[in-house]
């Protein structure tokens, strides 16, 4: 079982690979965790209350990466037209939220494999772009110049604020 699951793996990162998204080794399927953090201020992406809340519909937050306290760590799963991104402390997907200062602000909620959980990422010169299936928007802090920044959703204006690293912890 073991052998195919390493192989599964493989094929898998071969084929993110191929695709142009987040690739995964078979030394890292097991437990594959990601930090996100935004290309413009330097901000990890944080659930409110530091990954200890697994209540749905809190804010996400482009947090300074020395507080985070582990809560800024994530996964990234394979889905239909996209990544389902999972919390690794709260065990909950990023999803679109409400109404935030004329945008809607990204939230967590229970996983599922409807479009507004999926994410589309676009990579370019180790960046990514993640936009939401459903809304078809990019995700990017509200101002994108300073840390501590609220994450919202917005139509994509291609700007640094608007791209992610996502890098392998």
């Amino acid at each position: 079982m073991q052998r195919i699951l390493t192989r599964l793996a493989v094929l898998i990162g071969l084929l993110s690979t191929l695709l142009g998204g987040v690739t995964v080794s078979a030394a890292d399927a097991a437990d594959p965790a990601y930090r996100v953090r935004n290309n413009a201020n330097g901000g990890s992406l944080l659930p409110q209350y530091y990954g200890n809340s697994s209540a749905d519909g809190i804010y996400m937050y482009a947090w300074d990466p020395a507080y985070t306290y582990g809560g800024d760590q994530w996964n990234f799963e394979s889905s239909y037209d996209g990544y389902l991104i999972r919390n690794t402390k709260t065990g909950k997907c990023l999803k679109p939220g409400g109404p935030y200062a004329g945008k809607t602000y990204v939230t967590q909620g229970t996983c599922d494999r409807t479009p507004e959980f999926q994410w589309a990422l676009e990579q370019r010169g180790g960046l990514y772009k993640l936009t939401n299936v459903s809304s078809r928007q990019v995700m990017t802090p509200y101002y994108g110049t300073v840390q501590n920044d609220v994450v919202v959703l917005e139509p994509d204006s291609n700007v640094a604020k608007v791209w992610w690293s996502i890098d392998r912890i």
